[in-house]
Order: C-alpha cells, then sequence, then structure tokens
C-alpha cells in the first residue's frame, strides 16, 4: 500500500516540510508490513537504510542480550532507527503485526536538503545568493519550485554534488517549442541534453512512434555518451517548453557522476552477491561471443526493456570498446538502476568463460 504524506507529518526532521516535499518522500518510502518476530536489520549489518516505525512494536537487542523497546504511540517513534552503522544491535517485531518505513537515506536527506534550499531565503546556496530554482530560471521563464523539487528529486540529479547543480542550473537553456516540432533528428550526431518541462514528445526510431515523453523526462544523452549518431528522432506532441545542456557541459557536470566504473575483480566478487551482467551490443554481436550468463539488452532497445528489470539488483554493463556501454550505464543510472561500467574488457573474455557461436 502506497505511502500517505499525510503520515510522514509527525516525523522528524521531516515536520517543516510542505506538502510537495512530503509527497516527494512518500515516493521514495518503502513500507513494510511485518508480523511478529519478523526481523527488521541484523547486528552489525551496514546497509545504507534508516527505518521508522508507523505501527505496532518493536525490540533491538545488543551483543549482551540488553533491550530497547520502541512503540509506534511513543514520542521517540518520530525519530529514525537504525541509523548507526554497523548496527550495535538487531531489530524485530514484538507485535502481532506492525507497519515501518524504509528510506535509502541519502536519498531521504539529499531530498531534505533540497527542498530546504526551495523553502528558504534566497541566501546560502550560491555564491551569488541565488536559491536553486533562481540559478535554473530567467526572467522571461521562470520556474515554479515544485518543478525544481521534482527535477533535483529525479535519479539523474539527486547524486550530483551541490556544486555541479549549481553549474547545471546556470548553464541550462530554455528553448520553446512548438507541436510537430522536430528537436532531435535520427542519424545526427548529438549537441545537447533536454529535460522536458512543459508538454508532450514522442520518440521516433525509422519514423515509427515507440514511446511518449512527459515533463521531467530527459532524452539525447545517449549520443552524447556515447559519441554515436542519434538513434531515434523526437517530436513534439504539443506547444512545450525544454530546458537544454550542451554537450560539453553535459559531459563535465552530468555523465561522470552517473556513471560509475567497476574493475574487474571488483566485477566477479559482484557477480558472486548476485549482480547481473548486460550486454548492451546488438543481438548478432552477442550470438558470436559473450559473456557466460549475461543478458542481452541492445542500447537501441534498452530503455523499452528496462521495466522487466529489478531494481534491487545490481547491473555490470559492457561492449567491446566501452562506448555503448558508457551510454547504457548512463541511462540505466537515469532510471534508478544500480549500474556499473565494465572495465578491463579485454581482459573480462579471457577470465570470465566466454560463449561463442
Amino acid at each position: 500500500m502506497p505511502t500517505d504524506p499525510s503520515q510522514l507529518r509527525r516525523l522528524v526532521p521531516l515536520t517543516d516540510l510542505d506538502r510537495v516535499g512530503l509527497e516527494r518522500v512518500a515516493e521514495i518510502a518503502q513500507p513494510l508490513d511485518l508480523r511478529r518476530n519478523q526481523q527488521i536489520y541484523a547486528v552489525d549489518s551496514k546497509d545504507s537504510y534508516v527505518y521508522y516505525l508507523l505501527e505496532g512494536e518493536i525490540v533491538m537487542i545488543d551483543r549482551n542480550g540488553r533491550e530497547a523497546r520502541l512503540s509506534a504511540d511513543s514520542q521517540q517513534a518520530r525519530f529514525a532507527f537504525g541509523n548507526l552503522k554497523p548496527r550495535p544491535a538487531n531489530a524485530r517485531v514484538i507485535s502481532p503485526k506492525a507497519r515501518v518505513l524504509r528510506f535509502d537515506n541519502t536519498k531521504l536527506e539529499t531530498l531534505i536538503t533540497w527542498r530546504d534550499q526551495l523553502a528558504g531565503p534566497a541566501s546560502s546556496f550560491a555564491s551569488d545568493g541565488l536559491v536553486v530554482s533562481e540559478m535554473l530560471s530567467d526572467s522571461e521563464f521562470p520556474i515554479d519550485n515544485d518543478w525544481v523539487m521534482a527535477l533535483l528529486c529525479s535519479p539523474s540529479f539527486y547524486d550530483l554534488p551541490p556544486e555541479n547543480v549549481q553549474k547545471i542550473g546556470q548553464r541550462m537553456e530554455p528553448q520553446p517549442v512548438k507541436a510537430g516540432q522536430r528537436v532531435i533528428q535520427q542519424g545526427e550526431m548529438g549537441d545537447y541534453y533536454y529535460v522536458i518541462r512543459e508538454g508532450r514528445a514522442r520518440v521516433l526510431i525509422n519514423e515509427v512512434t515507440v514511446a511518449e515523453l512527459e515533463p521531467l523526462a530527459a532524452f539525447g544523452e545517449q549520443a552524447l555518451a556515447s559519441g554515436a549518431p542519434r538513434n531515434a528522432s523526437v517530436e513534439m506532441i504539443t506547444d512545450g517548453l525544454l530546458m537544454r545542456l550542451s554537450k560539453e557541459d553535459f559531459l563535465e557536470l552530468l555523465a561522470p557522476n552517473l556513471i560509475n566504473r567497476v574493475s574487474l575483480d571488483s566485477a566477479k566478487r559482484m557477480l558472486k552477491d548476485g549482480a547481473i551482467l548486460v550486454d548492451v551490443r546488438s543481438p548478432d554481436e552477442f550470438a558470436q561471443r559473450r559473456l557466460v550468463r549475461s543478458i542481452n539488452l541492445p542500447l537501441f532497445m534498452l530503455r523499452r526493456r528496462l521495466r522487466k528489470l529489478d531494481h534491487n539488483r545490481s547491473y555490470i554493463v559492457y561492449c567491446d570498446s566501452g562506448i555503448r556501454s558508457a551510454a547504457g550505464c548512463f541511462i540505466m543510472a537515469q532510471k534508478g538502476f544500480k549500474s556499473y561500467l565494465l572495465e578491463d574488457r579485454e581482459r573480462a573474455f579471457e577470465e570470465i568463460p566466454a560463449k561463442t557461436r
């Protein structure tokens, strides 16, 4: 069951968030409906989560057997638990049932920080005294805080360091567009990265519509990250307004923070822990030679296939040169997947069993 934003109002430090801020927090909340004796986390665990107890009662037991109980109707339940790492105690449910909210702490802290910047006075964030919404704005096309908040909370932006966000805000250019206008053309080289602020667009491959894009959707990154020609066209369905970032600014400020690189040795350890190898080459290349237990998600089909993947798994992306895999890794990260670009690709084909036709 989705989280009701009104349930978050009493939780610290969410008490000062406005309606939009609470709605964004509710979107990243992971509700857990648990039964008696179910474990929430183990002693010495080090994951990135923090928890809030909404219903029921839990007990935390440390290594020496000392107990601490937490009830949802207590004042202490307004605060997160499980935030000390490694955890000094385990936690399990002792009431017949309990409801717990789990958050990725980095995402939660980032969201709160951005909302504070948007809601607060124009003071401390930027050196010239501008808050984020003013940095992403100009006199002709003022941007409302709700749009900026939604943008900053998207996977493409919430991991960026504040200085990069400031620079992106200063360098993004507004581009008014009309219904029927072709924004990018398949086969051309990429020059800009786009985010839809207003309006709707369609994606066409060989003049066949394959997807529609709504506000906050981004496009144009694949050609910029890979250096290859555009593999699709984008045409406006309605009048609208785009925000665009030049190729140079994209490669400097955005792409490096969304492409995580992993060595072959680290990749081997990740594979033992359940990570999945993703080959973004063409089906023919994949059939000719591929790493064992890899799946084939060709770059041109990647966006459409992502909905079938598990967000709880990690993905190690590879190709022959690293160019297509860099683009694939970026696209997956944009959609909130834990994606990693495999380095040492040639050595991988030598040390990880490979299948050939």
